[in-house]
């Protein structure tokens, strides 16, 4: 069996980008996050303890892009996101998407998304 946790539209601002533009003046990425485990012991249970507590999950990822790391590529910001979360909770799987605002394009493009799919070694 495998249950779902979802944390949407996680914004954080940070000095992300390729572009020296971009690192400088920084900007919004939105993420969000699916984790994959067994949610049945906490159903029966209505216990905290049974489950993956999302308020630290959310600090997980407060503490990876708020270390001093600046990162140019969303896809390594996302792949130390997961790693963290695989590290710390009780996942078969994470899923993240992280999307870029603001993009430095002179036409409309609303956003760039990417997706990481990340299963836990433990399996």
């Amino acid at each position: 069996m495998s249950d779902l946790i979802r944390l949407k539209d996680i914004t954080i601002f940070g000095f992300y980008g390729v572009s020296p533009a971009e690192r400088e003046v920084g900007q919004k990425i939105e993420i969000d996050l699916d984790l994959y485990t067994d949610l049945s012991a906490a159903c029966r249970s209505d216990q905290l303890s049974d489950t993956i507590n999302y308020e630290s999950v959310y600090s997980t990822v407060m503490e990876v892009v708020g270390a001093e790391r600046r990162y140019c590529l969303l896809e390594a910001l996302g792949e130390e996101i997961c790693g963290s979360i695989v590290a710390r909770f009780d996942v078969s799987r994470v899923v993240i998407r992280l999307r870029k605002l603001n993009l430095p394009f002179p036409n409309n493009l609303s956003h760039v998304e990417i997706s990481l799919t990340r299963e836990s070694p433990l399996l």
